[in-house]
């Protein structure tokens, strides 16, 4: 899930224990949730209230099942007819974390028609848009925000637009000391938004080979209440400073409570394992997530599937081939140097 949007963060999942049917067939996203008590949830009676909130518990190591299949299921009913504006953005986040990153631009353009001042939607419209590439259009996404939203907000969107299609490392650098520049002049006004602009930071400061500054932009306690997504960033910078046992211990734990493993989080895990030589838990139950999501060819994970072969796989020309796949659908920078990186592996001579 891309870091761009942020929402209301957790009312929790004891609202969704309520007992009826699915819309359509429920289909956990991974082994571990196959393996959980999944709550029967009322379809008809779930409001969107409900759905924000399973859909913003998904968004954390805490929540215990796939949310967003289940949120999938429950949002359709709010479709019909005439949608609200709120029944549209939920869906639209749907949408983009399925990887139907056309849709969810859509949907949010139609919410925008009814709504134009839905500084969210305009918001998530930014990220999808930049996600397939479309960085002129999202640019002008992020310049209407002046309006609709703070100066912090309109400027972090604006300025990693321009990092994430910057050419050359010192235009990437330039964006990078912008946003830490506006950062110390605008406070973020709430909690989200400040997890939102972490992530943003951290994520540049990676990108830049800086994993000492992206751990300082990640200064919130790490645990099962954070998103994944800032969990994953964080592991990624502890990895690149070569710090494996923090990963094993911090995110060994939060799976142990939770129950379930996030796909990126468990990958962090078995590189960590594989970095200290201990023993292979981790890098066998990744390897039997990977197994499942080939023989579905599960291409909204391709990015995952090709870090794993080049990784810890093996296996460059697998590497490569799934590393186009996701070429197609994400043309971020992480997702361009992934592709890099897997051209030079299947061909060290070119």
């Amino acid at each position: 899930m891309s870091v761009h949007s942020f929402a209301a963060l957790m009312i929790g999942m004891a609202v969704f224990c309520s007992v009826s049917v699915f819309a359509k067939p429920y289909l956990p996203d991974n082994q571990d949730a196959a393996l959980l008590t999944v709550p029967e949830l009322t379809v008809k009676s779930a409001t969107l209230e409900d759905i924000r909130a399973l859909i913003d518990t998904a968004q954390r190591p805490s929540g215990s099942v796939d949310g967003f299949s289940l949120a999938d299921a429950l949002i359709q009913p709010h479709l019909t007819a005439t949608p609200s504006p709120e029944a549209l953005y939920l869906w639209a986040r749907i949408q983009q974390h399925q990887h139907d990153f056309k849709g969810a631009e859509l949907t949010l353009m139609r919410l925008l028609a009814q709504q134009p001042d839905h500084a969210g939607a305009r918001l998530l419209l930014a990220s999808v848009q930049t996600i397939q590439g479309k960085f002129g259009q999202a640019r002008q996404s992020c310049l209407q925000l002046i309006s609709q939203s703070s100066a912090l907000v309109a400027a972090a969107c604006a300025l990693d637009n321009n990092f994430q299609q910057a050419k050359s490392g010192e235009s990437r650098v330039q964006s990078y000391r912008e946003l830490q520049s506006v950062a110390a002049r605008y406070p973020s006004q709430s909690q989200e938004e400040s997890v939102w602009l972490m992530q943003i930071l951290a994520g540049m400061a990676l990108a830049l080979n800086r994993p000492e500054e992206a751990l300082d932009h990640l200064s919130l306690p790490v645990d099962s209440q954070r998103p994944i997504s800032y969990l994953s960033l964080w592991a990624d910078a502890q990895l690149a400073q070569d710090n494996p046992q923090a990963v094993l211990k911090t995110l060994a734990d939060i799976a142990s409570r939770t129950g379930a493993t996030d796909d990126n989080l468990l990958l962090k895990l078995a590189l960590a394992e594989q970095m200290t030589g201990t023993f292979q838990h981790w890098q066998v139950r990744c390897l039997n997530r990977i197994t499942l999501r080939e023989q579905r060819q599960d291409t909204t994970h391709a990015s995952l599937l090709a870090s794993y072969y080049l990784l810890l796989g093996d296996r460059p020309d697998k590497a490569l081939f799934w590393a186009k796949i996701n070429w197609q659908q994400n043309r971020l920078l992480s997702d361009r140097q992934l592709l890099l990186d897997a051209e030079q592996a299947f061909n060290p001579q070119s």
